[in-house]
Formats: structure tokens, C-alpha cells, sequence
């Protein structure tokens, strides 16, 4: 029992909410209400959440032991001690082929965007995080990839503004947890845990964040108009909800020093998780006219 729980736990489960972006592509493409889409939704959210936690059990094997100098990372079950490493291979195994499967029968356009999710984060963690710049693009291809994936598998054409919005935010959190990581490394002398993190300084991660928020806000704006109907409701509305959403974020990071986890900022700041639901809300009504039936 207890090595059960030590695979869920090294699973990451409350992770999985980087996995919801494969409902991107349902929720603006009108059909979220269609209980065939919203399966096959369900089904690559789940195959993509298995592998997902697969690319856990392999980069916490690698980190094992520069995981168990960090204060925040030495709890997890490899790092503990908790689970073997070659129990962790066995799971991860598992994990990408349950995973793969999935995508399978779903379609080949999704397992091929699946594995090669599998292929880049192991580059990442063997080599790829310990390359400047490298590093935090590597992280945005992953949500970039979940976004395709989720629109390959209900078979929906994306915008390439939808997908330039997507890479952005993608390096906008990736860069403001490379800050967050590079202050708290910094003061606990950390440095060989993440050595690329030395080639990092906060003036130049806040100059690279500053151009993605000005691409951020360009992008959706030209995705918001790109999209906009004759309806009475548009996506160009929610342009300030995107704009407020950003600079709160950087209020978050810069000034109250957060950012080092993403998934829990959206449900631990409470301005954050009511802009989330708010715009969601908001999307459902513009682009699934059939609520309002």
C-alpha cells in the first residue's frame, strides 16, 4: 500500500492541470457541448496526463540526487527514498505506454505529437535543461504540444495566432519560474542543482519576459480579431481580461518573488483562479452559442 501511494505521489497529480490545455481547442471551437468531442477530449487529457507523469519518474531518477540538496524537491518519493529507481522506470514505462496507447486509438496524428513530447523532455532532462535559453523553450514546445494535440484529436483546424499566443504564455511562466528559481537558488547556494541557472541573471530573465508580454498581448489581440464574428459577442472583449491577467502575473513575480509553480498559483491566488473562471465563462458563451439555447 504504501508503495502505491509513492507511485501517485510521484505521479504529480495536482500537476495534471498543465494537461487541461488540451481542452483549448474544444472550448474554441464551438463543439464543447458534443459529447463525442468532449470524450475524445477526456481520452487525450488522460493519455497525455500518463505521459506526462512518465517524464516525472524519468527527470526525478536523473535529479535524484541534486533533488535531495532542495528543500522543496527532496520530499518527492525518488528523492526520498520511498521508490526505487528501477521501480521508477518499470512506472514510467507503464506510464507512456498507457499513454501512447490512448493517443493510438484516438489517431496517428496524436501518437506521433505525443512521442514527440516523450522524445524532447527526455532531451530536456538529460541534456537540453542545462542549455541557456534552450531550456525554457524546450518547456513552452510542451504546452505548445498539448494545445496541438487536443485540436488533432477532435480533428480542428488552429490559427497560427492561437498557437503564437500559446508559445508566448508558454515562456512567460517558464521564464518567471527560471526568476523564481534563480532567487531561491541563489540565497540557498544551490547553484549545482541547476547549473544553467549561473548563466541567468534577474535583469536579463525580466528584459526576456518583457518581450514576451508585448508579443502575449499582440498575438491575442490579432487571434481575438482573427476570430471575431458577427455574433453579439466577440473575443475581442476578452482582450482586458488577457491584458489584466498578464500584468497581475508580473506583479506576482516580480514584486511578490512567486512564480516558481505555475499549476499552483492559478489555485492558491484567488485573483488568478476568478480571472481563470472568468474567462472560461466567457469563451463558453462567445464560442458555444448553444448554452445560450
Amino acid at each position: 500500500m504504501k508503495y502505491i501511494y509513492a507511485f501517485i505521489k510521484e505521479m504529480r497529480l495536482n500537476q495534471w492541470i498543465k494537461n487541461l490545455l488540451v481542452f483549448a481547442a474544444l472550448l474554441f471551437s464551438g463543439k464543447l457541448f458534443f459529447y463525442d468531442y468532449a470524450l475524445i477530449s477526456i481520452e487525450i487529457f488522460f493519455s497525455f496526463s500518463f505521459v506526462a507523469s512518465g517524464v516525472y519518474f524519468i527527470n526525478d531518477i536523473f535529479d535524484v540526487k541534486i533533488d535531495r540538496l532542495n528543500p522543496h524537491k527532496s520530499h518527492r518519493p525518488i528523492a526520498a527514498g520511498d521508490f526505487k529507481k528501477s521501480s521508477g522506470i518499470i512506472g514510467a514505462i507503464l506510464l507512456f505506454t498507457s499513454g501512447l496507447i490512448i493517443a493510438w486509438q484516438i489517431n496517428l496524428q496524436c501518437m506521433f505529437i505525443v512521442i514527440s513530447y516523450i522524445l524532447i523532455n527526455l532531451a530536456y532532462t538529460i541534456r537540453l535543461k542545462h542549455i541557456v535559453i534552450i531550456d525554457v523553450m524546450t518547456i513552452a514546445y510542451g504546452f505548445v504540444a498539448r494545445a496541438i494535440v487536443g485540436a488533432l484529436a477532435i480533428q480542428c483546424p488552429i490559427t497560427t495566432w492561437f498557437l503564437l499566443c500559446i508559445m508566448f504564455l508558454s515562456l512567460f511562466l517558464a521564464l518567471g519560474k527560471r526568476r523564481c528559481e534563480l532567487l531561491e537558488l541563489k540565497n540557498h547556494n544551490l547553484y549545482k542543482g541547476r547549473k544553467v541557472l549561473a548563466y541567468y541573471s534577474v535583469e536579463f530573465i525580466d528584459q526576456l519576459m518583457t518581450i514576451v508580454t508585448t508579443a502575449i498581448i499582440m498575438c491575442y489581440s490579432l487571434f481575438a480579431m482573427d476570430t471575431a464574428t458577427k455574433n453579439s459577442f466577440s473575443l475581442i472583449l476578452t482582450i482586458p481580461l488577457v491584458i489584466y491577467g498578464i500584468f497581475y502575473y508580473l506583479y506576482l513575480v516580480r514584486v511578490k518573488g512567486k512564480g516558481g509553480a505555475p499549476d499552483e498559483i492559478i489555485y492558491r491566488e484567488k485573483e488568478i483562479l476568478f480571472l481563470v473562471i472568468l474567462y472560461v465563462i466567457c469563451i463558453i458563451f462567445i464560442r458555444n452559442p448553444r448554452v445560450l439555447a
